[in-house]
């Protein structure tokens, strides 16, 4: 029997999972679609749950609301799996968080005593060296006994814990648990401290605690130090040992436990950290542990992980070390990530301070742009210091994480050499489902530079950098979505950061416009351009997995949202303080371009009501409302925009591409004689701008899969090629590893990604593979620019199994190769004009190219 590929709520032998409405998930093998499943889950010889046969042609089946599965048990799961005449078995096991407090066994929260502070006249980062603000160290002694078969350690924190014993970090996470709207939900963390505690013997556990969101002291435009669950961070755990002998031995946080303020001065996510090494144990400023603090938790309660944990995945060796000034060390790395460095700092200069300044490119005097040009933060930014003891060490923060290519080391004794720093890259620990290879050098760039940018912004939700905001600015989610889905196994983080966004919707009142929130900034704003994130988001999870459960679980939200959106936009017209941000011409540092903010709100409006009325369909709701809704505006879109056959809005200061570009991509206006004069408008205005795009973060998105749709294929091309600003390839000649914030060179950051959604255009249009179904059970395969390219591939891990297709010019033909997974089709477009209906198995197909405007006319979203 051949091992089948699965998953428990999105992880293998699941650790940790929610104890109830769980997803058992298989990949499918064969040609035979699957006609039907049934899965048992089993304790040692006991069966908990037994689905029954369920006639199904899904990879997947969920456990049934009311039932819970217990936790700490390692659950053993067999799906038996009909395929016409075949029968396979797939599982594997899961293991429940405890998520209900009985089965907490009076664990407590628990933090280091307040400590004094010499002054409160001065910022957080000037008077931490006094002790006031250094991070708790919470620990107790795990007895000796019978050996251990199996340690499971639970974890909820207000901010984030390091989890050690006898000294070494016990666990690969960091930043753990993740941030959450605290004073709602609370993260259950569960590890396995197996392998570290199997000898029985006694062993030092200790918990190191970080700010975080939670407790951040820096004050910042966001107003994260005022959210209303704000306080010292703070922990609750339980530790559960099941010994050789049969025995199982509980440890839970208590008033038994010891307390002390550790190394950490200060942690600060936008700041950095402050650290003190002669206040390691046993060194001359060790604080003495003294009995730990009960406190009271946060308010939320508590909920199993659903997104994979931060880990560092990758670490990068210095490609440079320079001494641009005296004593100033410059440290430059391959590229840009997301993360921190480890340092090997010297011993024997105790006393002495390391500084080390982060930053993404480089300043005219060659150190690293380590500036916060926007004054958002009051007390410090991108910038870790460590103090050093008589030893050599290894060092490295651990609560914060920063943007950056460059380092500038201050204060080091003697000389650095590559060989004392590593850049540790750090992120949700995603899996990237897709490959993506293209003959022209530049489209690969920016596939491949988007992706790192993509993956350097995923932190627990997806982030709009990770230099300067570390925001889910949900303008951002929204277009940047599909890329995530069709490349990474980000299902689960989006579903996570859906739940956030819905929890600062209040009736009557809009979404966010960044999630986590705390709820100061961004709250009761017109701006449904971003807001459009709470139903795109969602839909766009059920597109790529095919599971409808975010969708059932916050349809009502959705729709309420819905509804007041109509509400507020007399005569079927919207309004937004938000519209194509960044676009050509606006400032380096962020802007609307200037435009009629209505037009883009509008066909805003028009998705919103679209989407909505396909989740009722799904659903088997009455879409008729949204329907209705949706032609209203339409027509009032029609009527208000529409000036000699192109979208204008009164507003405007000149023509807009990306007016043109989301009438089209969001079906506003009606097919026939006006979309095709709206879409010679927009490529008339590509070409007047010598093949130059003219959009933002919302027009980007759709504008070469519009003009593709269109018939102008080899435009789209064109303005993908292009080198000189804006462009993608402006960026790759200025030496840029990832994609910016701007299109100018003077981007104020080099990490954001919404710019780099043409990436959709790579693989649906290029490579031309994407969903028509949802979970991709039928998938279009249609490559529009075979010929001006050579060739392409791209394949996609899709819940049925990975998809793909692979083509290349060979003479005058075109070779396609299309790979379907079993239980799926594909609709393959052929360069020739031809089309082919192709079930399960791999297919090859010769076809010609068109010779005049590759793709014209022949490929549907």
């Amino acid at each position: 029997m051949e091992p089948l590929d699965t998953d428990v709520d999105g992880r293998r032998d699941a650790l940790g999972t929610a104890d109830e409405r769980v997803r058992f998930a298989w990949r499918a093998v064969g040609t035979e679609p699957q006609t039907a499943v049934r899965v048992v889950v089993t304790d040692g010889e006991s069966t908990v749950w037994d689905s029954g046969r369920v006639a199904t042609d899904r990879p997947w089946l969920r456990s049934p609301s009311g039932l819970r599965f217990a936790p700490w048990r390692r659950l053993g799961w067999e799906a038996r799996i009909e395929s016409g005449a075949t029968v396979t078995t797939a599982g594997g096991t899961f293991t429940p968080a405890p998520v209900d407090d009985r089965e907490w066994s009076g664990a407590e929260w628990l933090t280091a005593a307040p400590s004094p502070a010499a002054t409160t006249d001065t910022s957080p980062r000037e008077r931490c060296h006094d002790g006031s603000l250094a991070a708790p160290v919470l620990t107790t002694t795990v007895p000796s006994g019978a050996p251990v078969v199996r340690a499971l350690l639970a974890v909820a924190a207000g901010g984030h814990v390091d989890v050690r014993l006898d000294g070494a970090l016990a666990t690969d996470e960091v930043l753990s648990p993740t941030t959450t709207h605290w004073d709602q939900r609370v993260q259950v963390v569960l590890h396995d401290l197996t392998a570290a505690l199997a000898d029985g013997g006694a062993h030092d556990l200790a918990l190191e605690l970080g700010r975080g969101f939670f407790g951040m002291t820096n004050a910042n435009v966001w107003a994260w130090e005022r959210a209303p669950w704000h306080a010292e961070a703070r922990a609750r755990a339980l530790l559960r040992l099941e010994r050789a002998d049969g025995g199982v031995e509980v440890i839970r946080t208590d008033r038994d436990w010891l307390a002390r303020r550790g190394t950490i001065l200060l942690d600060d996510l936008y700041g950095g950290e402050v650290h003190d090494l002669r206040r390691r144990p046993g060194r001359p400023l060790a604080e003495p542990a003294v009995p730990a603090t009960v406190v009271t938790g946060p308010a939320g309660h508590f909920e199993a992980r659903l997104e994979p944990p931060i880990r560092v995945v990758e670490e990068l060796a210095p490609t440079a070390v320079v001494e641009a000034a005296p004593g100033e060390w410059v440290v430059t790395f391959p590229r840009v990530i997301a993360g921190w460095v480890r340092l090997r700092l010297p011993g024997g200069s105790p006393g002495e301070t390391v500084r080390i300044r982060y930053g993404e490119r480089l300043r005219a005097d060659g150190l690293p742009n380590a500036d916060e040009e926007k004054h958002y933060f009051a007390d410090g930014f991108q910038t870790d210091e460590v103090t050093l003891d008589d030893d050599a060490v290894e060092w490295e923060p651990r609560f914060s994480y920063k943007g950056f290519r460059h380092v500038q080391l201050s204060g080091w004794p003697g000389a650095p050499t590559a060989a004392d720093v590593t850049a540790r890259v750090v992120r949700t620990d995603v899996e990237r489902t897709s490959t993506f290879a293209v003959d022209d050098a530049l489209l690969q760039w920016i596939h491949d530079a988007t992706m790192h940018t993509v993956e350097n912004n995923l932190h627990g939700y997806p982030t709009d950098t990770p230099k300067y905001e570390k925001n889910g600015w949900t303008g951002d989610a929204a277009v940047g979505a599909d890329m995530f889905l069709t490349n990474t196994y980000s299902a689960g983080l989006l579903t996570k950061w859906v739940q956030d966004l819905a929890e600062t919707v209040v009736p009557g009142h809009p979404p966010a416009l960044i999630a986590p929130n705390a709820g100061v900034f961004g709250v009761d704003t017109q701006a449904p351009v971003w807001h459009s994130a709470l139903v795109t988001v969602p839909w766009d999870v059920y597109r790529h997995t095919g599971d409808p459960a975010v969708l059932e679980r916050h349809v009502d939200v959705i729709e309420a949202y819905a509804r007041f959106e109509v509400s507020r936009s007399p005569g079927g017209i919207a309004d937004t303080i938000l519209g194509d941000w960044v676009a050509p011409g606006t400032d380096p540092g962020g802007g609307n371009p200037p435009e009629d903010s209505r037009v883009p709100a509008t066909a805003f409006l028009v998705r919103i009501l679209d989407t909505v009325a396909r989740i009722d369909e799904v659903l088997g709701r009455d879409p008729s409302w949204a329907i209705e809704a949706a032609a209203s505006v339409r027509a009032a879109f029609v009527e208000t925009f529409i000036v000699d056959g192109a979208v204008r809005g009164e507003r405007d200061e000149g023509f807009r591409q990306s007016h043109q570009v989301l009438a089209l991509a969001f079906d506003v206006v009606p097919s026939g004689p006006l979309r095709a004069s709206i879409a010679a408008a927009l490529a008339d205005d590509v070409r007047a701008r010598g093949d130059h795009l003219d959009t933002g973060a919302i027009g980007t998105k759709w504008l070469l899969p519009v003009l593709t749709d269109a018939g102008y294929a080899d435009l789209a091309l064109a303005v993908a090629r292009q080198t000189t600003a804006p462009s993608w390839g402006a960026w790759r000649e200025a030496g840029a590893t990832s994609t910016f914030e701007h299109w100018d060179l003077a981007a104020r950051s080099h990490g954001h990604y919404f710019l780099g959604t043409v990436d959709d255009w790579l693989t649906g249009y290029v490579a031309g593979i994407r969903p028509i179904e949802p979970g991709w059970r039928r998938f279009l395969v249609a490559p529009a620019v075979c010929g001006p390219v050579g060739s392409a591939s791209c394949s996609v891990r899709t819940p049925y199994g990975t998809a793909a297709v692979d083509w290349r010019v060979e003479g005058d033909e075109v070779a396609l190769t299309v790979t379907v997974p079993p239980g799926t089709s594909a609709e393959v477009r052929l360069p020739s004009g031809g089309i082919e209906q192709v079930g399960p198995g791999t297919h090859t197909l010769l076809t010609e190219p068109t010779p005049e405007a590759p793709g014209a006319a022949r490929h549907a979203r």
